[in-house]
């Protein structure tokens, strides 16, 4: 239990043996509390007999307000965090220490850093104990990270530094799994499809110094393996005298990132493992570590079983629940929820450039993100999109949100057709302290569940399609006057700027603005096929380089959408798209 010398009060008499003994020994130790009272008042000192006089005002021990839980984030760092925010981790992370819960949190990180062999894991585990073995770890890693220490305490600036190296684990087991499987160039490529691969790249390569090769103040780890971090790997590979032009990751460059960074952590930190299962309500949760990769498996104990791949703050999932094929086997249903054939024909068309019908993320900032077009609960304190999906299905199926949310504690609250937010057990989530409530491995797990119902999957089509209704006839988007459904009238069309939306919704107004202004033509009413593929053609080469952050792999996902025009599944006449 973390700790923090707050609380004041008054009317407490007696040594302080005494009063540790009556109010606060299932607190901390006798050895915490003697040295910390004295610390915080020093008032109380050898004129009054190290005793407290109940006419005098102290600062006592109380139990520190837990910090916003990142369940992804291992709780243990939450713990130790907590230590370093309260200036007391040398108090508590030290050899004899009675804090038992805050040991075994030091314990459990030093062996996932890879020093279990150092403490003996086999042996003791993590059993609150700060002995000889867990002082070995503690010293094994102060000195792997530049620091002279005995381990027979911890630091505020260890502490500080085994977080931050904890930090960046995850994207280093990114690298050595793809490097051991054989996917490391496919992975790790110039205009890679892999963006928490390139992800982990990027950030690995900014924590050794090639934030300048990166451009990191414009672009940061934005997971688009492009100009800079072609350029910050073959900067990388030439420091290194690694052959290469830094247009992938090649094995060599690879094992020179990994041995530039491995020496930080413990022998066995891509050692296989499984830890104990946990249960949580009705679901058991387990997690393992095989060739470096971190993988949650989670059940329910009926037939439901996912396994997320563990990433930073949560985890993540791409889906099984494709959309192409629940699109085409399941027509007639779309139909019934009142979808036209040739709105089926657009979705159709965008759905492999976007997410599949069951896709998870909660290792972001964006907390949840889950579905076809991946809404989130909304970053920072402002609203989401996934709120206003939740909505459309508590309004249409009441008893399947209660099914796969309300039973839960979920609900949804100011949100309309667009954003809005949710609550938890009647707490509305509308700050990131909040909202970190939802990247727990459990509610991962009911939103994965809720994307195996076939009508939660009808209503996600139909609420991704909705999306046109914020821009495609919308006043305030309207182009030189025109409504965008005036410019933009075929499958085709409708199709590229949807998917546009998804990507980089405030591009497209001012892109379609310059590709008309670049074409010259008239009035769209007398505009026929040939006059909107001309803007179209405008458009898409507008649209590759538009903007400080342009549209992430444009050309590819044109050349996706165009595709299905080719093979006859949507129409580029003008006229074609029927909402």
């Amino acid at each position: 239990m973390a700790i923090t010398w707050t609380a004041s009060r008054n009317h407490i008499q007696g040594s302080r043996w005494d009063v540790w003994n009556d109010h606060f020994k299932d607190m901390l130790t006798w050895e915490d509390f003697r040295d910390n009272a004295a610390k915080h008042n020093p008032h109380l000192n050898k004129s009054t007999g190290w005793c407290f006089l109940p006419e005098a005002t102290y600062v006592f021990p109380e139990p520190s307000s837990p910090v916003a839980e990142e369940p992804g984030q291992n709780k243990d760092a939450l713990d130790i965090q907590q230590l370093i925010d309260n200036d007391t981790v040398e108090a508590v992370l030290k050899s004899g220490s009675g804090a038992t819960a805050s040991v075994q949190a030091l314990q459990n990180i030093l062996k996932d850093l890879g020093f279990g062999t150092v403490m003996r894991w086999d042996a003791f585990g993590a059993d609150g104990n700060y002995g000889q073995s867990t002082a070995r770890a503690v010293r094994s890693f102060a000195v792997k990270n530049g620091f002279t220490a005995n381990g027979e305490k911890v630091t505020r600036a260890i502490a500080e530094q085994i977080l931050i190296r904890l930090t960046f684990l995850d994207d280093l087991r990114n690298i050595y799994n793809a490097l051991k499987n054989g996917t490391l160039e496919a992975f790790y490529c110039y205009g890679s499809p892999h963006s928490l691969a390139v992800i982990s790249l990027q950030t690995l390569l900014n924590e050794l110094g090639y934030g300048q090769a990166l451009n990191w103040e414009k672009y940061g780890a934005d997971g688009d393996y492009g100009k800079s971090t072609a350029h910050a790997v073959d900067t990388f590979a030439s420091d290194q005298g690694v052959p290469g032009d830094g247009l992938r990751l090649t094995r060599p460059i690879a094992e020179k990132l990994i041995d530039r960074l491995q020496g930080f952590y413990g022998d066995d930190w891509a050692q296989d493992m499984e830890l104990p299962e946990k249960k949580i309500n009705d679901i058991t949760i387990t997690e393992t570590r095989v060739n470096g990769k971190r993988k949650i498996i989670i059940s329910d104990g009926l037939s439901n079983t996912v396994r997320f791949s563990k990433f930073r703050k949560g985890v993540y999932y791409y889906g099984r629940q494709i959309t192409k094929e629940f699109i085409t086997g399941n027509t007639a249903e779309l139909n019934r929820a009142g979808v036209t054939n040739s709105a089926i024909n657009v979705m159709l068309a965008v759905s492999e450039n976007e997410g599949n019908l069951d896709g998870i993320n909660t290792w972001d900032n964006s907390f949840m993100t889950f579905g076809i077009f991946q809404w989130t609960l909304g970053a920072g304190k402002g609203p989401g999109e996934l709120a206003a999906l939740l909505k459309k299905i508590k309004d249409h199926h009441p008893a399947l949100f209660e099914t796969y949310y309300g039973r839960h504690g979920l609900d949804i609250t100011e949100t309309d057709a667009t954003t809005g937010y949710m609550s938890l057990n009647g707490t509305k989530l509308s700050t990131p302290d909040l909202k970190e409530k939802l990247r727990t491995h459990e509610w991962a797990f009911y939103f994965w569940l809720s994307g195996q119902d076939k009508q939660i999957q009808t209503m996600e089509i139909g609420h991704a399609l909705s999306r046109l209704d914020t821009f495609y006839t919308a006043k305030a988007h309207r182009v030189n006057g025109y409504y965008i459904s005036d410019l933009i009238t075929s499958e085709y069309g409708v199709g590229l700027i949807l998917d546009n939306h998804v990507n980089r919704p405030g591009y497209i107004k001012k892109c379609l603005a310059t590709a008309l202004e670049r074409t010259g033509l008239p009035d769209p009413e007398t505009w026929g096929d040939n006059e909107e593929k001309e803007l179209i053609r405008h458009y898409l080469q507008i649209r590759e380089t538009y903007g400080k952050s342009p549209m992430t792999h444009a050309s590819r996902r044109a050349e996706v959408t165009a595709a299905y025009l080719e093979n006859g599944f949507i129409s580029d006449a003008r006229g074609s798209f029927r909402i």
